[in-house]
C-alpha cells in the first residue's frame, strides 16, 4: 500500500471495472475491504454506482447506501475523480444530525402539501387556512446554540414575510444566536415586494448582531435577483448540506 493510506477520509483506488488496487488505512477501519468496490454498497444502490462511477465525465459525485462495520445502510456522498483508467474515489459519511435535519424539513414539506390539499377540499375556510400555510411556510428551526435554520415554502411574497418575520425577530433573540440560515430550496416564485420585505427582514437581523445567510438559490431566483434593485448583502451557499458541514 502506497502513503495513500494516510489519507484522513475513506479512499479508494479502482479501476473500470471497479476493482479496488488501493485503499486508505480509514477505508479498513469503516468497510469490510473486498476486491471489487461494488462490494461495500448496498445491492440496492449498485446499479447508482455504476451510473456514477461509469460518467463520462472526469469527475462526477452522488449519494450512496454503502455496508460497513457499524451499519448495513449507512448514508455515503462519494465523489471520484478519474485519470485514465484510474478512479479516485473518496467516501464521506453523511452526520446523522443532517439526516435527522432533512427528515424533519421533509416531514414539514409534506405537512404543507397537506395542507394544500386541504385547502383545495374545504374553500370556505380558505382564509383561515391560508394564514395556516404562511406559518407552516417560515418555520424557525434550532441547529445549535449560536446557529438557526428557517426553511421558506411557497412563493416569497409579502404576506409570507410580514406574518413571520416579527416571530422570527423573536425567536432570534430568546437565545445566543449568532447566525440565521434561510433555505430557499421550498421556494417558488420571487415578487419585488417579497424580496423587498425579505431584505428588510435580514436587515432587522443585522442590526440585531446575527448573520443572515441564504441557502438553496434556484436558477430562477439568480435570474431575478440580478435583475433587482433589492438584493440582500448575505453570504450565499448552494446547499444545506454545505452550510450544515460548515457548522458541524
Amino acid at each position: 500500500m502506497s502513503d495513500l493510506k494516510y489519507l484522513p477520509q475513506p479512499y479508494f483506488l479502482v479501476d473500470r471495472e471497479y476493482n479496488i488496487h488501493d485503499f486508505s488505512q480509514v477505508s479498513s477501519e469503516i468497510f469490510y475491504i473486498s476486491k471489487n468496490f461494488l462490494d461495500l454498497v448496498d445491492r440496492e444502490s449498485q446499479g447508482k454506482t455504476k451510473n456514477i462511477l461509469g460518467n463520462k465525465e472526469s469527475r462526477a459525485e452522488g449519494e450512496l447506501t454503502m455496508i460497513t462495520k457499524n451499519s448495513p445502510y449507512a448514508l455515503f456522498d462519494i465523489s471520484v475523480n478519474w485519470n485514465g483508467d484510474s478512479g479516485h474515489i473518496i467516501c464521506i459519511e453523511k452526520d446523522h444530525r443532517l439526516m435527522e435535519l432533512e427528515s424533519m424539513v421533509d416531514k414539514h414539506r409534506k405537512r404543507l402539501s397537506d395542507t394544500n390539499l386541504e385547502l383545495l377540499e374545504k374553500k370556505e375556510l380558505v382564509e383561515k387556512t391560508l394564514f395556516e400555510i404562511k406559518s407552516l411556510s417560515c418555520p424557525f428551526i434550532k441547529l445549535t446554540n449560536s446557529t438557526a435554520l428557517v426553511p421558506l415554502f411557497g412563493n416569497l411574497d409579502v404576506e409570507l414575510i410580514r406574518q413571520n418575520e416579527q416571530r422570527v425577530l423573536e425567536k432570534s433573540q430568546e437565545g445566543d444566536y449568532k447566525e440565521v440560515l434561510f433555505d430557499f430550496n421550498g421556494v417558488g416564485n420571487l415578487t419585488i415586494e417579497g424580496v423587498e420585505a425579505f431584505v428588510s427582514l435580514v436587515n432587522e437581523l443585522q442590526l440585531m448582531g446575527l448573520q443572515p445567510c441564504i441557502i438553496g438559490i434556484k436558477p430562477n431566483h439568480a435570474f431575478y435577483l440580478n435583475n433587482s434593485k433589492a438584493v440582500p448583502d448575505v453570504p450565499f451557499l448552494n446547499t444545506l448540506s454545505k452550510a450544515l458541514n460548515k457548522q458541524f
